[in-house]
């Protein structure tokens, strides 16, 4: 469900005030899809025989009904745990039920499990759920927020403590006015003195309009009173947060004219108890988005708060059409949002060849790299017909390394108005893992699907987090069964001196992976079976007190 209120934009910086209220910011998105609903490009305007190899894409979904909008969170405690929750029509496509579906992974995100939905029963009066948003807090429970539907939009979050297999709690976040478009996070900054808080930033169209934040501090039982975030004279919508160093929270969203896009920017130092200004921080003409009557397309925002060079970075990513078509741009600040970067055009095709480049999303790891994902058409024949690419900087946005990640290009059709492709897709990284997720069409027909890419950047020993496991774990490995590499997950509470082997069929130990001292924290490591034969073998982790041993499969 999207809706947009009326926005009125005020350049205070320059002394003229500019008011103009395009279509896509003064009408409900529900009502603009049914004025300009019309049906997208079929499955035959595909590229013929064009089929890519270096991604293993997997449909996370699997239903036969339209799932759409996906979020994606890997957990801090277990890496191997992560959750992707999406709106989901298997109760009704004409008319449209809105509901949240949500699957988990034990593997990185290698397989999932069936989709389930959330129990909207949950939430007296409120019959139905849409948006969903998935986030972890530093115990490893999950959290999806939703807006729930009933006679307002009102804000709520489910909450799982099983590493998402079940959601058996909800609790109201807000309900004062028209609630849409929200994003959660959780402050995971070591050392921050608001450690462990959930914040969600929204936008509220009716009563007192504008952006807003909220926060939790035991869990998500309880949320505090709405805080504005913008400004009244710089109203907008398709806001997203980050944490940032000492707990800093920093939120962007899109406002514009009916040329013009802006992006904002805003902080606060107190825990999200008060907001600065509001700056106008990129401005580009606005885009085009075919792939949905919406027509926008919102910015992203992450932190680096790795400890290591590039510590305390705020990256961000968005869309705009400055060159003619649309394209992302990234921007980076190196002092706490004060000043920002040039907009560097993220995708490599060939500027102004009027292809389509929309809906980024960033995350930023544990190890201070990027990932960005977006839709992209450069290699299909219309801009309604997409795939999934990534970006990727390990040299703080200086350069991206672009890849795309669909082993199919995708139409975007959609059954009728009220279910629209959508309006983002999204990615998570840590650990050595990417997780995107993005709604993907091509198993025919309006059949909309959640799908990941297997995308792995593991590095041997030492890769360790922030994050204090509770206590020692091995994992199993990923992928599993393997050829010829697989990677092994392991969490150590406490500074151990530790060995971790392979060994064959009939006990031979055949390599060592580790023989050391190791801080507390999660770790991973690979290992290469390629001058091995397939077959079964077993990996164990020792310690002085502790001994555990799993079984993996080498098929060549």
């Amino acid at each position: 469900m999207k809706t947009v209120f009326l926005i009125l934009f005020v350049l205070i910086s320059v002394g003229v005030i500019k008011s103009q209220t395009p279509e896509r910011f003064s009408r409900p998105l529900d009502e603009i899809a049914e004025r300009n609903f019309k049906k997208n490009t079929s499955f035959s305007d595909y590229i013929p025989d064009y089929f890519n190899l270096s991604f293993t894409n997997y449909n996370i979904s699997r239903d036969s009904f339209p799932q759409n909008e996906p979020s994606v969170k890997i957990s801090k405690k277990n890496p191997l745990r992560v959750v992707s929750a999406y709106r989901d029509f298997s109760a009704g496509v004409n008319p449209a039920n809105r509901r949240v579906g949500y699957s988990y992974s034990s593997d990185g995100g290698v397989t999932w499990s069936a989709n389930k939905l959330l129990d909207s029963t949950l939430i007296p009066g409120y019959p139905r759920n849409s948006d969903p948003v998935v986030a972890v807090d530093t115990a490893g429970n999950f959290y999806i927020s939703v807006v729930t539907i009933g006679q307002n939009l009102a804000l709520a979050v489910y909450k799982s403590t099983d590493g998402g297999v079940t959601f058996p709690s909800a609790y109201i976040v807000a309900n004062s006015g028209t609630e849409d478009k929200e994003w959660m996070e959780t402050d995971f900054t070591p050392g921050s003195p608001y450690y462990n808080n959930l914040y969600i930033s929204w936008t509220r169209f009716s009563g007192n309009p504008g952006i807003k934040l909220t926060k939790s501090v035991n869990g998500g039982v309880n949320w505090t009173n709405a805080v504005d975030v913008a400004d009244p004279s710089s109203q907008g919508q398709g806001s997203d947060l980050a944490i940032g160093l000492d707990g800093e929270i920093y939120v962007t969203w899109v406002g514009g004219t009916a040329s013009l896009d802006y992006i904002y920017f805003d902080k606060s130092t107190d825990g999200g108890n008060s907001f600065g200004t509001d700056r106008i921080i990129h401005q580009g003409n606005t885009p085009f988005i075919p792939i949905t009557t919406s027509g926008i397309t919102f910015p992203s925002i992450d932190t680096d708060v790795s400890g290591g060079v590039f510590n305390g970075n705020i990256y961000l990513v968005w869309c705009d059409a400055r060159n003619g078509d649309p394209d992302i741009f990234f921007s980076r600040s190196t002092d706490r949002g004060a000043n920002w970067s040039t907009p560097l055009r993220v995708n490599n095709d060939p500027v102004g060849n009027n292809k389509l480049q929309c809906w980024p999303w960033i995350a930023v790891s544990d190890s201070g790299d990027i990932a960005v994902l977006y839709y992209d058409s450069r290699n299909t024949l219309n801009n309604n017909t997409i795939e999934a690419w990534l970006a990727v900087s390990n040299d703080g946005g200086l350069t991206f390394n672009n890849s795309v990640l669909s082993s199919m290009p995708s139409t975007t059709n959609q059954p009728n108005s009220a279910i629209r492709f959508g309006d983002y897709i999204c990615v998570d990284y840590y650990g050595g893992r990417i997780v995107p997720v993005w709604t993907d069409q091509r198993t025919g027909g309006f059949d909309m699907e959640c799908y990941t890419a297997i995308v792995n950047t593991s590095v041997n020993i030492p890769n360790q987090s922030n994050f204090i496991p509770d206590g020692l774990e091995l994992g199993q490995n990923y992928p599993n069964p393997f050829n010829p590499e697989t990677n092994i997950f392991y969490s150590i509470p406490e500074r151990s001196y530790i060995t971790l082997k392979v060994y064959n069929s009939i006990g031979i130990e055949i390599a060592t992976l580790a023989d050391q001292f190791q801080n507390p924290g999660n770790y991973i490591v690979k290992w290469n079976g390629e001058s091995y034969s397939s077959g079964i073998y077993f990996y164990k982790l020792q310690t002085n007190d502790f001994i555990q041993t799993k079984k993996m499969i080498l098929l060549k």
